[in-house]
Order: C-alpha cells, then sequence, then structure tokens
C-alpha cells in the first residue's frame, strides 16, 4: 500500500497547523485544572475527607482509564487509518471529554463512586483524544520542523493551562473554596469548576475542527469484511512487520518507562503541596499558574533545541531534569523550597512530553500515523497504572508522601538506561522507507 494512495499530500497550511495545536489548548484545560491543580484537591478535601484513601482511589481512578485506552487505542487507530476518520474518533473524544467533565458539578460530599466513575470516563476521553491528535503529526511536519511544531502545541497548551487557571482562580475566585468542611456557599462556588473547564474547552477545540484537515483517505472496504475484522486485520499485519521498526520498538519501551513517572507526577502534585508541604487552594493555584508558565518556555525552547541536536540528547536531559526535580520535592519542606522543585517539573514536563511526540513522529510512516501513535498509547498507558499506585501504596502504607514521590524517580533512571539503546539515525531511516502492510 504506497503512502499517496492514503494520505493527503496537498500543502501544509499554517492555518491547518494552528487547528491542530487547539486540541491541545483545549486540551491543557482538562489535565491542569482537572487531573492536576484543583479537582485533585476537591475529590480528596471535600469528596473523599481522608487523604490516604483519596491517594489510592485517585490512582486507582488513572489506572483504570489508561488500561482501557491502552486496550482500544490500537485496534480504533487501525481502523481510524483505514476509514479516514481520525478526525471523527477526535470528535467522539471531544464529546466525552466536555460532557462528563460538566457533569463532574454533580459530584457533592460522599459522592465517592459517582465522582469516580464520571472522572474515569472523562480521563478515557482525554487520553483516547492524545492518540488521535498526535497521529496527525507525522502529515504536518517533517524532520526539520517536527520538534518546533510540536513544541508550538504543547507551549501553547501549557500557557492554555495558565489561563484557564487565572480565569478560574484570580477572575472567578473559585479555587479558594477547596477546602475540608465547606459552607454551603463555598461547596456551591467549588463545584463551578469542573462547569467552567468543560465551556473553555468546548469553546477551544473548535478551531481544530474547522481548521485541521483529514489528511488520511478511507479505503474501499473489502467483500465481506467490516471497519472491525479489517482494523484487526491491519493490526496483525503491523505486527508481523514491526521487527522493520526496531528503533521506535526501542523507543516506545523507553517510554513506557519514563513516562509513566511523568504520569504519576501530574496525578498527585496537587495532593503532594497540600497535604505534604501545607499548600492551600490560591497556593496550589499560582503553583500551577508558575508551571504552565515555565513548562511553555520548556516546551517551545526543547522543541527547538530537539531539531538542533537531536530528539534522543533532548529527552535525555529531560529525564535528568525529573530526577533532580524528584529528589527536590522529597527534601522540600517549606512552600518556596517546593516551587523550585515545581519549575523543575515544569521543564521536564514540557520538554519530555513534546519532543517524545516529535520523535515517535519521524519514527512513523505518516500512512499509519493513527495506528502507530496507537501503540505509544500502550507504551504511554500499559505501566501507567504502575507508578500511581506504587505511589498510593506507599504513601497509604507509610503514613507519608516523601518516600512515595521519591520511588518515582526510579521510572526516570530507567527510562535513560532504555534509551540509550536507541539508534535515532536508524529510526527516522525506517520510516522513509516503510514496508507494505496488507
Amino acid at each position: 500500500m504506497s503512502e499517496a494512495k492514503v494520505m493527503d499530500q496537498s500543502p501544509v497550511t499554517k492555518k491547518e497547523i494552528f487547528g491542530w495545536c487547539m486540541y491541545d489548548v483545549a486540551d491543557s484545560a482538562f489535565t491542569t485544572v482537572i487531573v492536576t491543580a484543583l479537582f485533585a484537591p476537591y475529590y480528596s478535601k471535600i469528596v473523599v475527607g481522608d487523604p490516604g484513601r483519596a491517594d489510592f482511589l485517585w490512582g486507582l481512578a488513572a489506572s483504570i482509564s489508561e488500561i482501557f485506552v491502552a486496550l482500544l487505542a490500537p485496534i480504533l487507530g487501525a481502523i481510524a487509518d483505514f476509514s479516514g476518520s481520525r478526525k471523527k474518533f477526535l470528535g467522539i473524544c471531544a464529546l466525552t471529554i466536555v460532557f462528563f467533565t460538566g457533569s463532574l458539578w454533580f459530584v457533592g460530599p460522599g459522592a465517592v463512586m459517582m465522582g469516580l466513575v464520571l472522572y474515569i470516563i472523562a480521563n478515557i476521553g482525554f487520553a483516547g483524544g492524545g492518540v488521535f491528535i498526535d497521529s496527525f503529526l507525522p502529515g504536518i511536519s517533517n524532520e526539520a520542523n517536527v520538534g518546533k511544531i510540536s513544541g508550538l502545541k504543547w507551549a501553547l497548551g501549557y500557557s492554555s493551562g495558565l489561563i484557564c487557571m487565572v480565569i478560574i482562580s484570580m477572575v472567578l475566585g473559585l479555587a479558594d473554596n477547596i477546602v475540608a468542611n465547606p459552607t454551603d456557599a463555598q461547596l456551591s462556588k467549588a463545584r463551578l469548576i469542573p462547569v467552567v473547564v468543560a465551556i473553555y474547552y468546548a469553546i477551544a477545540v473548535i478551531p481544530t475542527f474547522l481548521f485541521l484537515r483529514e489528511r488520511s483517505i478511507p479505503q474501499t472496504l473489502p467483500a465481506g469484511q467490516t471497519l472491525l475484522t479489517v482494523g484487526f486485520k491491519q493490526l496483525v499485519s503491523t505486527l508481523k512487520n514491526i521487527r522493520h521498526y526496531r528503533e521506535l520498538v526501542k523507543l516506545l519501551i523507553a517510554f513506557l518507562v519514563y513516562n509513566d513517572g511523568v504520569v504519576t507526577v501530574i496525578y498527585f502534585a496537587a495532593l503532594y503541596a497540600t497535604t505534604t508541604i501545607g499548600f492551600k487552594g490560591e497556593d496550589i493555584a499560582m503553583m500551577f499558574i508558575l508551571m504552565n508558565v515555565v513548562a511553555a518556555v520548556g516546551a517551545f525552547s526543547f522543541g527547538w533545541i530537539a531539531d538542533r541536536i537531536g530528539q534522543k540528547l533532548t529527552i535525555t536531559i529531560s529525564l535528568v531534569i525529573w530526577i533532580v526535580a524528584v529528589i527536590i520535592a522529597f527534601l522540600a519542606y517549606s512552600k518556596t523550597q517546593f516551587y523550585i522543585a515545581a519549575v523543575f517539573v515544569s521543564l521536564g514536563m514540557g520538554a519530555t512530553q513534546s519532543v517524545t511526540r516529535s520523535l515517535l513522529a519521524v519514527f512513523t510512516p505518516k500512512e499509519n500515523a493513527a495506528e502507530f501513535f496507537g501503540f505509544l498509547g500502550i507504551a504511554g498507558k500499559a505501566l501507567a497504572f504502575l507508578g500511581p499506585l506504587v505511589f498510593g501504596t506507599i504513601s497509604q502504607r507509610t503514613g507519608s508522601q516523601r518516600p512515595a514521590i521519591l520511588s518515582i524517580g526510579a521510572f526516570f533512571i530507567v527510562g535513560i538506561i532504555l534509551l540509550s539503546f536507541v539508534d535515532e539515525k536508524a529510526g527516522k531511516a525506517a520510516a522513509r522507507n516503510p514496508v507494505q502492510l496488507n
């Protein structure tokens, strides 16, 4: 199957790149406010009321949603590639996020299971959307600019997380109402946070569906076949030929490990800050405003750097930054010390996430992008349950989050070791000469 038959080769416009970036602008409001900064403390302090139990349940929710996406992403990616429907799948994910994030308004004190279920479904939409939006990157970039384009998307995303936090915390004054045993007035205001995120998301994602082109071209369905059977057949064919993409497999294995550390820190940053360091709602808001500014700068800067020194070396540098960050967090006892840790986390986060996607993009044949990014979904989710469970379990058994956060450094150390085996030049060459998948 030749690339010309399955990919729209028309020139890429700035408007199309803008549309692609805007999905992350929408997404970042969800991950910043709901996953990390405000709804996690809301769930812990107001809904559950027990920090240890809340850590465990929050980690469990993350694990369930990550496993669900890991199981479905490759087959859905294969179907999307074959049917030319990546954008439709992206739309389903966006609608899922908007509806179920807004539904978190119904989660009040004691509604532990309702909050867990609604959050899991919203997070599935978030994780699934990440797979499909990333699959557009190989079609709108090349080896010379992929780092810059990926970095721009992540930089705009982090800036958007900052804007949403400012709206919620400073303009609307909602963050300060996340307190234990809130008054009726405080509870009413705190419950509005996910509603604001849902509205923000719905508005921000509009340019994606206006300007981003569906570059995968629908193929004719063979007689007696369904999209499901064709998707499985395509997936099996890819797995049979995966040896041609050995460097991509090595990258996915390394990503599987170090991304677990990234995911865990994202899930528990706000809980650690409130429980261990003593941050209050306004402190959390300020911390994440700072983090989004630094992460935006880091994503764009490291994307530019990656185009010059190579993605592999850039990722390695970012993982060293992560190791420094968790050590500082472990040793931090004052708010100032933890702010320093947050700066290192932000630099590592912006660099690691954007540059990993750009390296995968140049390792990936364009006509199978959604399917291959589905494998990234597996790598990102297959062990993503482990870090949150390790953190939650250690925190619950020791009664302290400090050994829990320190343990996450092991994921970054192992990730560096595994990444050292990746041959960047060979991986790019394999993508330029794809095998025919039947």
